[in-house]
């Protein structure tokens, strides 16, 4: 998985502020109150913060590859549980959540295969997976209808359900969020 470096990362984050769309995402996630959440390539912390006003900041975590997007987000949500990770090696248990969500990162990944695989084991029974990107006409920092096709058919291959795309208008752009859910018995 690509890594941002001290000043890549926070050049990112200051070009890359886009509340709307991290409430977007969050609010599709739905965190309740005491539902262990996972973030997926937080950034600096944006919508792990908003997360975590509604599950509980000791119920979220979050993984990203660049260290100083971890200190950032670690010092936005303290009591997170956020750690040096991607999307292919999320160091938490399998089985460990009941909401996991990416924002903008799937489109970063280096084995997307893998990352998928990884993110639906670590969902509880009837955990939701949300897969935000920014909906485009070619592929690029986002991602285009037929990779959308392409993600939705891994995920059901992979075994999960009610694997659906819901698109938000968010400013000037479109926002589609891959949503789908571990079922509750294999």
């Amino acid at each position: 998985m690509s890594s941002f470096g001290a000043v890549g990362a926070r050049l990112y984050a200051w070009l890359n502020r886009h509340p709307e769309t991290n409430r977007t995402v969050v609010d599709l996630a739905d965190p309740r109150a005491g539902e262990p959440v996972l973030e997926v390539g937080c950034g600096p912390g944006v919508a792990l913060e908003l997360a975590a006003r509604r599950a509980g900041a000791e119920h979220v975590a979050a993984v990203d590859p660049s260290e100083t997007f971890v200190a950032m987000a670690r010092k936005r949500v303290p009591g997170a549980d956020v750690r040096v990770a991607g999307a292919e090696d999320v160091p938490f248990a399998d089985g460990s959540f009941a909401v996991i969500y990416t924002l903008a990162s799937m489109h970063h990944w280096d084995d997307r295969d893998a990352g998928l695989a990884t993110l639906t084991a670590k969902l509880a029974p009837g955990g939701r997976l949300l897969l935000a990107e920014r909906l485009l006409d070619r592929p690029g920092h986002g991602i285009t209808p037929a990779q959308i096709g392409d993600v939705a058919d891994r995920l059901a291959a992979v075994g999960q359900t009610g694997v659906e795309t819901v698109e938000r208008r968010v400013g000037r752009k479109t926002v589609a969020v891959i949503v789908s859910e571990r079922p509750l018995a294999a």
